[in-house]
């Protein structure tokens, strides 16, 4: 296991998750889908930056893309029947 990988994926997939959260604590719709938009955005972006930024090797890029996908989809299948919608 990369630590270097997952710990880059773990930061992205965290700023994409606090994006989520944060548009469901606003009133208006259209300000709910620029935090979404916004946060999934730069969680993504942020895993190739901070692997150029570190210098980091393209496998342990490959391998942080694997576990941000992983991190997704788990992430994905808790919001979706684990978490309680706001009322």
């Amino acid at each position: 296991m990369d630590l270097t990988a997952f710990a880059v994926s773990f930061l992205g997939f965290a700023i994409m998750y606090a994006g989520i959260i944060m548009a469901r604590k606003v009133d208006s719709k259209g300000s709910a889908s620029v935090f979404r938009i916004g946060g999934i955005f730069i969680g993504f972006m942020m895993v190739p930056m901070l692997h150029t930024a570190l210098g980091s090797p393209v496998t342990s890029a490959e391998i942080s893309g694997k576990y941000l996908l992983g991190m997704v989809i788990a992430g994905f299948i808790v919001d979706f029947f684990v978490v309680r919608r706001r009322g």
